[in-house]
């Protein structure tokens, strides 16, 4: 299959435009004549405005022709359209006077699953060939000077060619229209304009070698590899960590060894679950890649992580800003130039850029605004070159006078310090070729000791044994010795050696003479003599390693990455936990300064140059920016834009230039988004969890297949199947699929690796999960609560897993989602009577982070907020289960909305809705609601949740 057929299909499948569903919304009723004059009621502005936008335009969507719903003998008559199908969509700005103007960058559309070539025909009203051909040839009429007569006449001139019917007719195809036009709100963004952009160059300039794109668009598995060891090999590639407090976990660190041999165009899948570290992996990943560029004194490594929502983006950045310091007595954990406090920057879209400035994260675009120009400014590398000279002749003692030494000297003490890294791990592997399993350096060598002194004492009992035996012998009358051959005489020897033998001589018999009993002897004390030479060897090598080893210690110790001698380690293992929070972590902080004096000395954007996206300025630009962030973190609406450049009068993009892209919650991430970003990179790391919420699909199954088989990417329907086991189809896959499918190691029978160890919630929370979904692969490492001596809700009596009853017979509905009033009050008495005591529980804590509320409907989040006190209500967070993803409260409540008749379809629909949930509580997940809603078999979520809660203490209201 040609790569450019799933480009196409991929690249259709983001342009497709959808009908919106919008009999839920807030519509208003107009009709075709106002329409055609652009004028309507004022009043609806005001409407659908919600009277909070004071601009006095409002962004809209006029559905301007609709399907109309039959009725028979007032029976609906059941045909495949869904009510209110809109098939022509006009967005448009509506002014606070009732004004209609045409949309400054978006088109009128028909939606893709109306048009040929579809399966299912009925729902046909045209050919996607005349709508692209109609939009390629007149698009232009929409350029300038635009009047809403010149738009709406682009809009019928459209609609009419595509449909082969005219605007005014009230039937299609014998298909019955309404003669409504409806106004809604245009919530949506316009926000996939960069990634058409990207998959059309694609298509059009066909580039060579994006190893990495050809391996996430491939139709087959990638064969499968060996797990590689973490072996002396491994640990050696192991140069740099970002944080000092805690060493990898065995999970981690297999993650990071297969990424360190990681080849251009390889996916390295990631499966991790809630509370098990990507965060940590993730930092290590960009710590390990910066720190050997700057070893090997190349240029830094561009590296991207993105996703397509701003929560796990967002999540990234302010993880890269919280890096923990370890030492009290240095200050090398701190930045050595102005203006830079985050090892990630931040490309928001112009919509988000408020939201970055508020929360205080770095963040520029790729015209290097905001946070670039102000570190760039040259008052800024004034400050900096000065701070730089300081803090570096401060740390290490010794007067610097200009730039270019300070890189030298932190340049060599970073060599210096990886060559003590290297020493300590050669060493520990020549101790583990010849050391018992278990046993530390130090103990070793008094082990050795003791066993040398023991064979010493064994010699010497030899020897005066041998003496005993010789002067036993000579004690024998002479004449007895003389005739020993008659039987007399014999039998007197044989009674003389017999009373001498002691019980630990078993190897002397009655019968042997004197000369024998000496042979034996000598045989010994030669074994033994081999045997104290033997451990003596043993013992100078281990102490030569133990000395050698102190040194070393000693080294770092001067060197003020450690504080004090941290005794000697069982193992290579062990030896390299340590080295992960002294040597590497140090490494990365001096790694930090190299660039940071590399970045002093690069050459700056001129003032024609910035905002150009030239060739060399985007190199210049994201150059010195890696310098001083080594991550940047972007959504993939924003990826692409980042990489168009500008030469010889054309736009490119520049393929293969991301050294390493990280794709965070990508199990939330559509294929089609992200595939086009896979061509400018060289290497991925995708993390993710295909239990965690899904994504939102641009495009039901029906439109798949069509677009699937009308850019041959398969041929038949039946081949559909295959398409959707690779996870390369777009109405129901993610990328985390994608990454299965194309990495090359698997982990308990499942494609990629898998993160295990879990550290958030107390034991008897994540037990749930692991039984869900995990099957048991999970391994808690926090333990139980009841077993937690520092567990502040034991006070309060509130369990790690609870329910609290709250009777109601049935939920309510409104506007197509549920609520239940009576359990929305009971949840706010609750927590009015809580919140104080827990708040006072958790005092060193931020009262924000304490607790959360879940539903799985909208409508009940405010219900549920209207029934807070507003005293409490700042601190408490409502949400569906989509608000929570990726983050956690100490206490979680959930509200099941359902009542004891209505069953709990909508919570069992998915098992990933409960394992966020549950997830989110560190300490405590508490369901509120009627325990009768939950079904009664375990097989499903909310039957297992119920089978533990019984199990577990239930705290009742």
């Amino acid at each position: 299959m040609a790569p450019q057929t799933v480009t196409k299909y991929f690249r259709d499948s983001v342009a497709a435009k959808l009908k919106i569903n919008f009999k839920n919304s807030r519509f208003m009723i107009s009709d075709l004549n106002s329409l055609i004059q652009g004028k309507i009621d004022s009043k609806y502005y005001a409407v659908l405005s919600d009277h909070k936008n004071v601009s006095g335009k409002l962004e809209v969507i006029v559905v301007a022709k609709t399907i109309k719903t039959k009725f028979d003998a007032q029976q609906r008559v059941e045909t495949n359209i869904e009510d209110m199908t809109g098939i022509l969509y006009i967005p448009a700005v509506l002014t606070a006077n009732g004004m209609l103007l045409p949309s400054e960058d978006k088109y009128p559309w028909i939606p893709r699953e109306h048009l040929h070539p579809i399966i299912d025909e009925e729902l046909a009203i045209g050919y996607v060939n005349d709508f692209d051909e109609y939009m390629s040839n007149n698009y232009q009429r929409l350029e300038s000077n635009l009047t809403w007569k010149s738009y709406f006449e682009f809009a019928k001139d459209m609609y009419e060619t595509v449909t082969e019917t005219e605007i005014t007719s009230n039937t299609i195809k014998e298909i019955e229209l309404e003669k409504n036009v409806y106004i809604i709100k245009d919530d949506s963004i316009n926000a996939t304009r960069n990634i058409l952009k990207l998959y059309d160059h694609l298509l059009s300039s066909q580039p060579n070698h994006l190893q990495l794109y050809q391996n996430f668009i491939n139709q087959k598995f990638t064969s499968l590899s060996p797990l590689i060891p973490n072996g002396m090999l491994e640990m050696q590639k192991h140069v740099g960590q970002m944080g000092g407090e805690y060493p990898l976990s065995p999970s981690q660190r297999e993650c990071l060894n297969h990424f360190n041999n990681m080849e251009e165009g390889e996916i390295l899948a990631v499966n991790g679950p809630p509370g098990t570290g990507k965060t940590t992996l993730l930092q290590s990943l960009v710590a390990n890649l910066y720190v050997e560029r700057a070893l090997k004194k190349d240029e830094p490594p561009v590296i991207v992580a993105s996703s397509t929502n701003n929560q796990a983006v967002t999540n990234i950045i302010e993880s890269f800003g919280k890096i923990k310091p370890k030492w009290e007595n240095s200050h090398l954990e701190q930045r050595w130039i102005e203006g830079v406090d985050s090892f990630a920057v931040y490309f928001p879209s112009g919509s988000k850029e408020k939201e970055a400035k508020e929360k205080g994260f770095q963040y520029t675009n790729s015209r290097g605004e905001n946070f670039f120009d102000e570190v760039e400014s040259n008052e800024n590398i004034e400050r900096s070159t000065e701070k730089m000279l300081k803090e570096c002749s401060r740390y290490f003692a010794t007067s610097h006078t200009d730039i270019k030494q300070c890189e030298q000297t932190i340049s060599n003490r970073l060599t210096a310090i990886e060559e003590i890294r290297q020493k300590v791990l050669s060493l520990f592997f020549e101790y583990d070729q010849m050391a018992p399993k278990g046993v530390s350096l130090d103990t070793y060598m008094t082990q050795l000791a003791k066993e040398k002194s023991e064979w010493e004492g064994t010699f010497q009992s030899i020897q005066q044994r041998i003496k005993e035996w010789q002067t036993h012998f000579s004690n024998l009358p002479f004449f007895v010795r003389l005739f020993k051959f008659l039987p007399f005489f014999k039998s007197k020897l044989v009674s003389h050696v017999r009373y001498f033998i002691q019980p630990d001589e078993e190897f002397i018999d009655e019968s042997m003479n004197l000369d024998k009993i000496l042979f034996l002897y000598s045989e010994k004390a030669k074994e033994t003599r081999e045997k104290i030479k033997q451990v003596d060897a043993t013992y100078q090598q281990v102490s030569k390693l133990n000395t050698k080893y102190k040194q070393l210690m000693e080294e770092l110790i001067s060197l003020n990455i450690v504080e004090k001698y941290p005794g000697s380690f069982s193992s290579l293992d062990k030896a390299n936990e340590f080295l992960d929070t002294t040597i590497k972590y140090a490494s990365f902080w001096l790694a930090v300064h190299y660039y940071e004096c590399r970045w002093l000395l690069e050459k700056r954007l001129s003032e024609k140059q910035r905002g150009t996206n030239f060739d060399n300025v985007l190199n210049q630009f994201y150059t010195n920016l890696s310098m001083l962030t080594p991550c940047f973190v972007m959504t993939f609406y924003q990826l692409p834009r980042m990489l168009l450049a500008y030469n010889n009068g054309k736009e490119h993009f520049l393929y293969n230039y991301i050294d390493l892209l990280i794709v965070d919650e990508a199990g939330q991430v559509t294929p089609e988004i992200a595939a086009c970003s896979f061509s400018l990179a060289k290497r991925a790391v995708v993390v993710g969890d295909v239990y965690q919420i899904e994504p939102v699909w641009n495009i039901n199954e029906t439109l798949d297949m069509s677009l699937a088989l009308s850019n041959n990417v398969i041929t038949s329907i039946e081949q559909f199947e295959k398409l959707r086991e690779l996870g390369l189809n777009t109405s129901e896959s993610s990328v985390m699929r994608v990454a299965c499918k194309s990495c090359k190691y698997e982990k308990y029978q499942q494609r990629g690796l898998f993160l295990s160890e879990h550290r958030r919630c107390y034991n008897e929370i994540i037990e749930y999960c692991n039984s869900l979904v995990y099957r048991g692969k999970l391994e808690p490492m926090r333990g139980k609560a009841a077993n937690d001596k520092k567990n502040p809700l034991v006070q309060l009596s509130i369990p790690p897993l609870g329910h609290i009853q709250v009777d109601s017979y049935q939920s309510s509905k409104k506007a197509g989602s549920r609520y239940n009033e009576i359990e929305a009050r009971a949840i706010a008495a609750w927590i009015n009577e809580h919140f104080y005591n827990i708040r006072n529980a958790y005092h060193e804590d931020d009262p924000k982070s304490l607790i959360g509320i879940i539903t799985p409907f909208k409508m009940q989040v405010g219900i549920i907020k209207r029934a807070l006190s507003p005293d409490v209500k700042p601190f408490i967070d409502v949400g569906t289960v989509h608000t929570f993803q990726g983050g956690e409260r100490k206490v979680i409540i959930m509200s099941t909305v359902y009542g004891k008749n209505d069953g709990c379809f909508f919570i069992d629909a998915n098992k990933s809705l409960l394992n966020v949930a549950v997830s989110r509580a560190k300490d405590s997940f508490l369901v509120m609601g009627d325990m009768n809603c939950l079904s009664d078999s375990a097989n499903k979520p909310s039957g297992l949740l119920k089978r533990m809660l019984l199990e577990n203490d239930v705290v009742h209201s």
